[in-house]
């Protein structure tokens, strides 16, 4: 693992950001329904191929005041949400190559069709439940970087 820096990279790449939701959240989704998620840790799979690359968009997630563009722009607005760290790699691979990895260590999609709308590679989502505690969710996320042989960067921050 890279140490952990305080911005991420300028270059184009792929990112999970690891999300502490300390209660339960409802959100309205795209489609206008109401979904509640459960107080827990989930990771939720990016990826950064325009202009500013990895920092210009961690930077815009980390952000409290902007827009609501995406689907994670209503997790992060939710109350008792907070990004704890961010595992990122610079990589033209699609972010999609993360999700069977996770899978495979035990996360699980608690929303169908979230931040994977545009998805191209099949997935159930890009948000999964990570179900055990800061250090392992941490260390299932780097895990899914290092099993597509991409090597991780950690950002610290919170």
């Amino acid at each position: 693992m890279m140490p952990a820096d305080n911005v991420a990279p300028s270059g184009k790449g792929i990112y999970i950001l690891l999300i502490v939701l300390k209660s339960d959240a409802k959100l309205s989704s795209i489609s206008g329904k109401e979904v509640t998620l459960r107080a827990g840790i989930y990771l939720y799979l990016g990826s950064a191929k325009g202009p500013g690359g990895l920092r210009a968009r961690v930077s815009r997630h980390l952000r409290r005041e902007k827009r609501v563009h995406w689907h994670i722009d209503r997790l992060l607005a939710a109350p008792g949400a907070s990004v704890a760290y961010v595992v990122y790699g610079e990589t033209h691979l699609p972010e999609c190559v993360l999700t069977r990895p996770l899978e495979e260590l035990g996360c699980r999609h608690p929303l169908p069709g979230f931040g994977s709308s545009d998805c191209k590679h099949g997935c159930t989502s890009h948000l999964l439940e990570c179900g055990g505690g800061e250090k392992d969710c941490l260390e299932k996320a780097v895990e899914a970087f290092r099993r597509n042989g991409v090597t991780p960067g950690v950002l610290h921050v919170s």
